[in-house]
């Protein structure tokens, strides 16, 4: 299964299985395919328009008035799934496009707002300031999701369907059928049937336009197939995959934030169609490279992942010619979604990751590097078995989750842990709005010493997690009336076997997150605040606090100082670093193993993504220098421009925190010159720099080489630059795409990293 180094490309012949299929049209078809989801052509005698559809939908839902919730949403997806419109397009390999109408995602908002004016009424002026103030954050989380993959390959739609009505006919055979797993079994079954019925609908209009396309004569053996059993080829299996991401994300409504691993999930049938002459590499080429850009094209939010690399369960490496195709041609398209992420261990082949590395020095950077030993070992130590952990999937960003195993709900809630400075310093009331969204803490004049103002902080801090934490458990109680899921909840063995809705708790793990921020921010305030109030007693905590309401006025030389001010996190100075590590301890003890709605447990990330945007937004000028509403740190990273001993330092900063106490992932984001990182020496200096920091303990990490020139160039003439992709957090854009405020940040960073 290794491979360490980049395999040989044969040549492939123009025409195989079939004389008359044309290959190697990729090139022709490119810019008809990149609009084939915002200009479809669809088939107007294949079914309903949306407005037909909605129509029909609020018949249904008259007709189903109390049938449980699970069962009228199965049969809102039958609709839409056996009437919507068809557009089977003769230029691509693989067929998903159904004009749905949104039908089940309004139901669900329906559903989502009556939950919230009625049982979560009490909560929303809670959740209201805390958004307001930029506190915290707490919503219900149907958006972090991956289906277990492994079984769809394994078994096609025609298993799952079979291994639902087993468990049912078992169940009942026994005498031990409950009403509640009577109405799981009843939509899951449903839902399986709608699906087959939709690949045989695909299936029909192909074999209609296939006397005009060879292609599409192809597709539909392909499709035809995937009613009668599991995936056995390629095409077949990538077909299979992009028609379920299709139909979970953007009909039934839960997210699929995976592909899970494609080159383990898909090596089997690589090999084999090799094996058995079916197809040449290049045109299983050919085929990948149809599957990335259709995602691409799809225009998903936040870009859609996928993994490559990392352990498998015997402890191997996964890294195989596949591997290298998949990111061959990831390359050679030059998007940026999907995104990739490259599992990492002590064992992975250097060429690899040095191709992954190349790719990003080049500008392809929606690429992330994560840590299989951080993250198997966070795992483990909360709930997971090691043999289950070493299948974990990165989930969005970065949060591993067990595959096939677990439901994570990996964004219920986010902290501010900057915000819980400020909230100190003014007894838990907002100074930018004036509301009171913490506990009426000791009033100033009594906080006598340094370490009493972190209890303080301490003390806000959790209160934020408490709040977070209560809010997000009421929510759960309540997930299966908001969007039972049927066709995701049908993946899961736990589920299956239980009669249990993902979202009812049938998952085998059952877990949510609070996920920290803007730890730099908070250790670099403390720290100045030590200093000017508590050390060189230049003024008191009151002094200090109507200054910085004020925004520095008229103590600017003040202010300055406080930024050049050395005891900065990120610089490798004992000082900050000790406190960073203690601070990230606690927020990760009261998070870690608390209990939450579903039967599972709470597990605590580090991680910003761009709400550090946000947060500084609605956040007024700190000690460290930071004027009002500037932008606050970012994930595990140093505030902009205040790492100023280098990556190495850093490095060395950030991995005196255990990663492993953040089970839903963290991130440190670098920013390298070009100039860096040119040649085999400059690539050699990039891997070694991410095996450091992974040896060292850290999770994950990503980033962007570019110099702050061309960023000035792009911002001034945007139509020169139109395809320059940075990294903004955990996905890719288009730097020209970015607010001004957005892109003077990363022209900020660009400076600082070329001193």
């Amino acid at each position: 299964m290794n491979s360490s180094a980049r395999p040989n490309t044969p040549s492939m012949p123009e025409q195989r299985n079939g004389a008359t299929i044309m290959w190697q049209q990729f090139r022709q078809n490119r810019e008809h395919l990149a609009h084939q989801y915002d200009q479809p052509s669809w088939n107007e005698l294949s079914g309903l328009t949306p407005e037909q559809l909605d129509a029909a939908a609020s018949r249904l839902l008259d007709q189903l008035a109390g049938q449980p919730k699970p069962v009228v949403k199965a049969r809102f997806y039958e609709l839409v799934l056996l009437n919507g419109q068809l557009d089977v397009d003769p230029a691509d390999w693989f067929v998903d496009r159904l004009n749905h109408g949104d039908i089940l995602n309004q139901l669900r908002r329906t559903w989502w707002r009556e939950i919230d004016e009625t049982v979560m009424a009490p909560e929303q002026p809670i959740r209201k300031a805390a958004s307001e103030t930029g506190a915290f954050s707490t919503t219900a989380d149907f958006s972090h999701t991956s289906p277990d993959w492994q079984a769809v390959l394994r078994l096609g739609v025609p298993g799952l369907l079979q291994r639902i009505l087993d468990e049912r006919a078992a169940r009942q055979a026994e005498g031990i059928l409950t009403a509640d797993q009577a109405v799981f079994y009843a939509s899951a079954q449903i839902v399986y049937e709608a699906t087959l019925g939709l690949l045989r609908r695909m299936a029909a209009e192909a074999e209609v336009k296939a006397s005009h396309s060879a292609r599409l004569t192809h597709v539909a053996r392909n499709l035809r197939a995937l009613t009668e059993r599991a995936p056995e080829t390629l095409p077949e299996a990538i077909q299979l995959m992009i028609l379920f991401w299709q139909l979970q994300e953007w009909v039934e409504g839960e997210r699929v934030r995976s592909l899970g691993g494609l080159d383990r999930l898909l090596e089997p049938f690589y090999r084999d169609d090799l094996a058995r002459n079916r197809y040449t590499r290049e045109q299983e080429k050919e085929f990948i490279q149809y599957f990335l850009f259709k995602i691409f094209a799809r225009k998903t939010p936040f870009n859609q992942p996928f993994y490559l690399g990392g352990l498998l369960p015997d402890g191997t490496d996964a890294v195989t010619d596949l591997s290298w195709l998949i990111l061959e041609t990831y390359d050679e398209l030059e998007i940026f979604d999907p995104k990739i992420h490259i599992r990492v261990h002590p064992d992975s082949p250097d060429m690899f990751l040095k191709r992954a590395l190349d790719c990003i020095r080049r500008g392809n950077s929606s690429i992330v590097f994560i840590n299989d030993t951080v993250a198997i070992e966070a795992l483990c130590r909360q709930y997971a078995q090691e043999a289950e952990a070493r299948e974990y999937v990165p989930i969005g960003c970065y949060e591993p989750s067990v595959m096939g195993l677990e439901v994570p709900c990996t964004g219920t809630a986010g902290v501010n842990m900057a915000k819980a400075f400020e909230l100190a310093l003014n007894q838990g009331r907002d100074p930018l709005t004036g509301q009171q969204v913490g506990p009426v803490t000791a009033p100033l004049e009594k906080i006598q010493t340094f370490d009493q103002f972190i209890s303080v902080v301490k003390e806000h801090l959790r209160d934020m997690i408490r709040q977070s934490i209560g809010i997000v458990v009421k929510y759960e109680q309540h997930y299966l009336e908001i969007n039972p899921s049927p066709l995701f909840s049908g993946t899961l063995e736990a589920c299956v076997r239980q009669g249990q809705d993902a979202y009812a708790g049938g998952a085998r793990y059952n877990n949510s997150s609070v996920n920290c921020a803007c730890i730099a921010s908070l250790v670099d305030s403390l720290l100045a605040l030590g200093k000017i109030v508590y050390d060189d007693r230049i003024m008191s905590l009151y002094a200090l606090r109507e200054l910085l309401a004020q925004n520095w006025s008229g103590q600017e030389m003040l202010r300055l100082q406080m930024r050049q001010y050395p005891e900065k996190y990120g610089n490798n100075r004992q000082k900050p670093d000790l406190l960073a590590a203690e601070l990230a301890a606690y927020a990760a003890d009261l998070i870690n193993g608390q209990p939450n709605g579903r039967g599972g447990i709470f597990k605590a990330g580090m991680i910003s993504i761009d709400h550090y945007h946000v947060y500084g937004m609605k956040m007024g000028a700190t000690p460290d220098g930071r004027r009002a509403h500037e932008p606050l740190s970012k994930n595990f990273g140093a505030m902009t421009a205040m790492d100023r001993a280098g990556v190495t330092a850093l490095i060395d900063s950030v991995t005196k925190i255990d990663h492993s106490l953040f089970p839903n992932g963290s991130v440190l984001d670098i920013l390298l010159h070009p100039s860096a990182v040119q040649g085999t020496e400059g690539l050699d200096k990039l891997l070694a720099l991410i095996r450091t920091y992974f040896a060292q303990g850290g999770f994950s990490i990503h980033g962007n080489v570019f110099d702050a020139q061309t960023l000035v160039n792009a911002q001034k003439n945007p139509e020169q630059y139109a395809a320059l992709q940075v990294r903004v957090c955990g996905w890719n854009v288009y730097f020209v795409n970015l607010s001004k405020p957005e892109q003077d940040e990363f022209i900020r960073q660009a400076r600082h990293a070329a001193v």
